[in-house]
């Protein structure tokens, strides 16, 4: 028998994680309901198939080799999240429970429950179509955002009654309940972690740095070369209590953490790591194996490589405006870098952008490793600067926007 590892979602971001794993002697087995998937690699069995249909996964597992015994199952995106459990069992594989996946994806129950175990979250309610915004909403700054949502679609950190209101009305374009919260200053983290039976362990901590209000759309972040030990402590004890409110017992988790001078606040959670830019790209520049990986490590499928700790980082690329993309100004400078890895295209020439309002935006991604002297965070941020996106109205001439949205 040949191990295989299950993949749920194969675009072309998943590429090189798909060419890791089969570098590491195990097949993949792609599930993309796409006729040739983008992050198709040599030796990788495609099955063609919906990721958040489990039936029709497994249907398309039965024709698979039989020779092929997977070992983990695995997804970059929310679409895929409720199929994991169920196709793990089928397979015969640990896995966590069904309602635990689906209460993590419900915003609002997750919410209730962290909140009855003590754990931090934002205050605020959750208002359905026709539902009067409660008094109290003009003197402080509030994130308004769908429940049923991603990718920051609908989000917006807004201040003043008339202001949260167009904010709900626009975040109800995505969602049929919308979530209206304090908003919690302090430094954003991301977090990778696993869980196997019910124990959480930290796999990686990002630092992320988002656009001015209203829109909050990620700007740049990465993950140091030093840990701060403390800080892994603290994030790791929350997670802990996260995952027994929950009663996640077996998988990956991702969180969106925010600390301020109380403690660290659970945003949100998954039951998959972060996206594969942060997973995989962001993970390989700051030296580390991809959130991946690690989990076939525990898993027994692989041997994990030893760390070369160093700081790795990505860049985000938006337009000021909505148009089309006549060019992508500074990518020279970008490849010119020390520490360049990599840019990831999105969108490019001749491809209409949207408004820079939430990821639905996005060009493209850089990849850099940093050197650690002075503030890493304020040289990243200069980078990205330099690049712009260089726009063709509609019935116009080129223009230059300048920099990426600030």
């Amino acid at each position: 028998m040949k191990r295989a590892v299950l993949q749920l979602g194969a675009g072309p971001i998943q590429r090189a994680l798909l060419g890791e794993i089969a570098r590491l002697g195990l097949v993949p087995i792609v599930v993309d309901r796409s006729e040739r998937p983008q992050g198709l690699v040599p030796g990788a069995i495609h099955l063609r198939a919906p990721i958040d249909d489990a039936d029709a996964i497994l249907a398309a597992l039965r024709d698979r080799p039989r020779e092929l015994e997977p070992v983990a199952v695995l997804t970059s995106t929310d679409l895929g999240v409720a199929s994991v459990p169920r196709v793990a069992h089928a397979l015969g594989l640990p896995h966590a429970s069904a309602e635990s996946v689906a209460v993590m994806n419900d915003k609002l129950e997750a919410k209730r429950r962290l909140a009855r175990t003590g754990v931090r979250v934002p205050q605020g309610e959750v208002l359905g179509r026709g539902d009067a915004l409660p008094e109290g909403r003009e003197a402080v700054e509030w994130i308004v955002k769908p429940v049923d949502s991603s990718g920051s679609r609908g989000v917006r950190r807004v201040r003043g009654r008339a202001a949260v209101e167009e904010a709900i009305a626009s975040a109800f374009g995505f969602s049929e309940r919308v979530l209206v919260e304090e908003c919690i200053e302090g430094r954003h983290y991301d977090v990778n972690g696993l869980v196997r039976e019910g124990r959480f362990e930290l796999v990686a901590v990002g630092h992320r740095f988002f656009s001015k209000p209203p829109a909050c759309v990620p700007l740049y972040g990465g993950i140091l070369a030093q840990p701060d030990p403390a800080l892994e402590a603290r994030i790791t004890a929350l997670m802990q209590r996260a995952v027994e409110a929950f009663d996640y017992r077996h998988g990956a988790i991702k969180a969106d953490l925010i600390e301020d001078a109380r403690g660290p606040v659970l945003i949100e959670a998954a039951a998959r790591f972060h996206g594969d830019v942060f997973s995989d790209h962001t993970m390989r520049a700051a030296g580390l194996a991809p959130a991946a990986i690690h989990w076939l490590a525990r898993s027994g499928a692989v041997a994990l490589p030893e760390p070369i700790r160093r700081t790795g980082a990505w860049l985000a690329i938006f337009p000021r405006a909505a148009g089309t993309i006549e060019a992508i100004r500074g990518l020279d400078g970008l490849r010119a870098h020390t520490g360049f890895r990599e840019w990831i295209p999105r969108l490019g020439r001749g491809d209409r952008v949207g408004a820079p309002d939430d990821n639905r935006a996005l060009v493209g991604y850089g990849i850099v490793e940093l050197a650690e002297d002075g503030d890493v965070w304020s040289g990243l941020e200069r980078l990205r600067r330099s690049i712009s996106v260089v726009l063709r109205e509609e019935g116009a001439g080129i223009r230059s926007p300048g920099a990426s949205v600030a």
